[in-house]
């Protein structure tokens, strides 16, 4: 019987080349969480029709992850998950938007869709499954290469606040609160490993948390003028041939891939760890496992009220 991995963001940047990677590694079956199905050509062109399911899904939509969860049990019935991919999301660089049910859009998609998703299935993992979601080193200010974007780290308050999309750097533009919406998203995505690493109910999974990296030519430009979609796609691609930091999602999907899906699992549970196979560097804050368990167990306890 094929493993079963699933994955979010498959259609695009690191999300298809993890799904291209696994489809030519591995007797799998890729199931994939697509929001528009208007994107799907490149991932099915990249992975055999008889190793792929699609199946609706947006990450921003606590209804829609719903579904997904319950479409995927129904196809799988008592077939278990070997790996669980968290990479879907959205870099909103214009005004804050918010989703119908009034969650800060960016935290909607790169965390809140995920935590779901992950308990969603839970009963359906197999023993020694991975879950994988994904951090960012915007998320902390000591961090060079993202200082140079923009980045000025994560500004997490607590909970509430991400959902709202609150923010306590007036003196930032619009755009540089955007950039803080998303690194305290990339902070909350290493919390959230970092919790279901110490919860009992997922104690025969492992759980890890790359840093994929710089990526140029993905889709984080897309909102970005002509001009800077262009320099992204077509002259900073080449930038990891000399600038540490900086990858392609070809280059992390093979350490994902190979390293935490299909490898050994020579990491701990709960590693915060860079595409290159070295421990990411984390902020202060992402270090402390209390705010991590408090965000978890905020998260779910916001669903239950």
């Amino acid at each position: 019987m094929p493993a079963v991995h699933i994955i979010t963001g498959a259609t695009s940047g690191l999300g298809l080349a993890v799904a291209t990677r696994l489809a030519k590694n591995a007797d799998c079956l890729i199931i994939a969480g697509v929001r528009n199905p208007e994107t799907i050509n490149p991932l099915k062109h990249a992975v055999p029709s008889r190793q792929l399911e699609v199946l609706q899904l947006d990450t921003s939509s606590p209804e829609l992850v719903k579904s997904f969860a319950r479409d995927v049990k129904t196809r799988l019935g008592d077939q278990k998950i070997t790996s669980l991919s968290c990479i879907a999301g959205v870099q909103i660089l214009g005004p804050q938007k918010a989703t119908a049910n009034g969650v800060d859009e960016t935290f909607a998609s790169n965390v809140m869709g995920h935590v779901l998703l992950v308990d969603e299935l839970r009963s359906h993992l197999a023993t020694g499954a991975t879950i994988v979601t994904i951090g960012s080193g915007t998320h902390d200010p000591k961090n060079m290469l993202a200082s140079r974007g923009g980045f000025a780290g994560a500004d997490f308050i607590s909970v509430r606040a991400a959902v709202a999309g609150e923010n306590t750097r007036p003196h930032r533009s619009e755009r540089g609160q955007a950039l803080d919406r998303y690194a305290t998203s990339k902070l909350c995505a290493i919390y959230h490993a970092t919790a279901l690493a110490a919860d009992p109910s997922f104690a025969d999974a492992h759980i890890y948390c790359i840093g994929p990296g710089l990526m140029p030519g993905t889709g984080l430009a897309r909102q970005q003028n002509a001009l800077v979609r262009f320099v992204w796609k077509r002259i900073l691609p080449v930038l990891p041939y000399f600038v540490e930091g900086v990858s392609s999602p070809e280059r992390s999907a093979k350490f994902l891939v190979d390293h935490l899906i299909l490898g050994k699992h020579g990491y701990p549970s709960a590693t915060h760890i860079e595409f290159t196979g070295k421990p990411a560097t984390s902020s202060a804050e992402a270090q402390d496992f209390d705010v991590a368990k408090n965000f978890l167990a905020e998260m779910r306890s916001m669903r239950e009220s």
